[in-house]
């Protein structure tokens, strides 16, 4: 019982950002639901200085009821209790890893060196998949329009690390100084469009965005 308990504590610590969102999304249901109940309507008598001619006729509609409290709305609260249970059991018997394929995570982000001004590109290569996968050398692509000059990385900090494989949860995480390459190549400063990529060695291809050298606000 107390591994039972010791696995859904770690669990929760685990997953703590996926809980929150759940109960978030519950609670604002909870107030969308209370905020669209129609506003009570005021029961209080009106009343008015009438002579009466004639006996009225008894009336046929039915008096008014009083509108009730509402009651308390349990439906987003077991919403939001099945989703975290059925969360946990998919995770516990691997149900998440077949419905949502492991992948190569490639990110690039952009920073300016505080000491220089220069344009870095970080980069992280990430195995994420259950087999090992070789990477070419990476490539950095400038653009100018429709126009396209592309190098090959093949000395990063003095040391070159490509062809490099990867295992499964293993990655590599390097930087490139771009304006290495404006200060080298003639004509390269009109080209304000930058493209990291990098192949495995069994031909797929993995791309980033085309970044604009202007836009970077961070700092390294």
């Amino acid at each position: 019982m107390n591994k039972k308990v010791s696995d859904f504590l770690a669990f929760v610590k685990k997953n703590r950002l996926v809980i929150y969102v759940l109960v978030g999304t519950a609670l604002m249901m909870q107030i969308c639901s209370k905020g669209a109940l129609p506003p009570d309507r005021t029961t209080a008598p009106q009343t008015q200085d009438v002579t009466i001619l004639e006996e009225p006729e008894p009336s046929t509609q039915e008096p008014e009821q009083v509108p009730r409290a509402p009651k308390t709305d349990y439906t987003s609260l077991l919403i939001m209790t099945v989703a975290i249970l059925s969360f946990f059991v998919a995770k516990r018997y691997g149900w998440l890893d077949k419905l949502f394929p492991k992948i190569v995570i490639f990110k690039v982000d952009y920073f300016r060196q505080k000491s220089t001004g220069n344009l870095i590109v970080k980069v992280f290569l990430i195995n994420k998949t259950k087999s090992s996968i070789s990477f070419n050398n990476p490539k950095l692509a400038f653009y100018k329009g429709s126009k396209k000059r592309e190098f090959i990385i093949k000395n990063i900090g003095g040391e070159n690390y490509f062809p490099i494989t990867l295992t499964p949860g293993t990655g590599h995480k390097f930087n490139i100084d771009a304006q290495k390459f404006y200060n080298n190549v003639e004509g390269l400063d009109t080209y304000k469009s930058i493209q990291m990529e990098v192949t495995s060695t069994t031909g797929k291809s993995y791309k980033s965005m085309k970044w604009p050298t202007w836009l970077t606000f961070r700092r390294m």
